[in-house]
Order: structure tokens, then C-alpha cells, then sequence
């Protein structure tokens, strides 16, 4: 019975963390502890190769939140790249519209809010239902294969 109790105690000291010395046989002298796992993410860029100015619309899952973000007015210069975001989902939808007046879009097939003349910043559902105040444009479903730079180049 005395056994028991004993191999008993030994147990509750274990599972409580009592006994000195159990943690500093997990690692060596000199070690870092584990470092956490950074979630892998994609960085959205645009490059204006048009020929003309042109403004940019995104709308992603933001890191760490589960929640859409939209955000837009992003100005791209003719023959500039600008970067957008960073996000750890690899689907986020973009649109975009000339500045100079020619109603040139690069447009899809995916509804979603903007705001006009912005910039803007809102969190949604992802729904194609505006508030007051804001417009749905059809936006390009894009999707990244892989983590690191993705570029969508608006093209003439």
C-alpha cells in the first residue's frame, strides 16, 4: 500500500511540475528554446505596365485575423510595381481602374465593395452587399501557388 502512495505521489509531483530540475532536462546548456513557426504568406504586388496611371483595389483574409479586409485606393504608376499586402491565405481578389479618365478596368467576375473616391479601409464578410456610400465592383479571383512575391500585372 506504502508503494502505491508513493509511485502515487511521484506522479501528482511530475504531472504539477514539482520535482526541481524537470524542465532543464528538456534542453542543453547554450540552446534557445524552439522557435514558433511564422505562418508562410504571400506579398501582393502590382505592376502597371499599361501605359497609363492606374489605382488598385484588394480585398484578402488579413494575417492571423480569419476576417476579409478591403482596402484600396493603391496609386500604380505606369511602369512602376507597388507592393499591397502581406497575407497568410493564398486567395485574395484585386481590381483596378485607370486615372486618366479612359474607363479602362481590370475587372473579373468576384462582386465586391469599394469606395470612391477613398482611400478606404473596411472589414467585411466577403459579401457582395454594400453599405451606404460604397459601389460593388467585379473583381479578379487570383490565387498564389506558392509563398513569397506574387505580381499581377496590369497589362494594356
Amino acid at each position: 500500500m506504502r508503494t502505491r502512495l508513493f509511485v502515487a505521489a511521484i506522479a501528482v509531483s511530475l504531472a504539477a511540475g514539482a520535482l526541481p530540475g524537470a524542465a532543464a532536462a528538456q534542453s542543453k546548456p547554450g540552446m534557445a528554446p524552439p522557435a514558433a513557426a511564422a505562418p508562410a504568406t504571400v506579398d501582393v504586388r502590382v505592376c502597371n505596365r499599361s501605359g497609363r496611371n492606374g489605382t488598385v483595389a484588394i480585398s484578402y483574409v488579413e494575417v492571423g485575423t480569419g476576417r476579409f479586409i478591403n482596402r484600396g485606393w493603391y496609386e500604380v504608376a505606369n511602369g512602376d510595381c507597388t507592393a499591397l499586402v502581406s497575407t497568410d491565405n493564398a486567395n485574395f481578389y484585386l481590381y483596378g481602374d485607370t486615372l486618366d479618365g479612359s474607363g479602362r478596368t481590370w475587372s473579373g467576375n468576384h462582386a465586391l465593395c469599394v469606395q470612391y473616391p477613398g482611400p478606404y479601409t473596411f472589414w467585411s464578410d466577403g459579401s457582395d452587399t454594400c453599405p451606404s456610400g460604397y459601389e460593388t465592383r467585379n473583381f479578379v479571383v487570383m490565387h498564389a501557388e506558392e509563398t513569397g512575391t506574387y505580381t499581377w500585372n496590369l497589362d494594356p
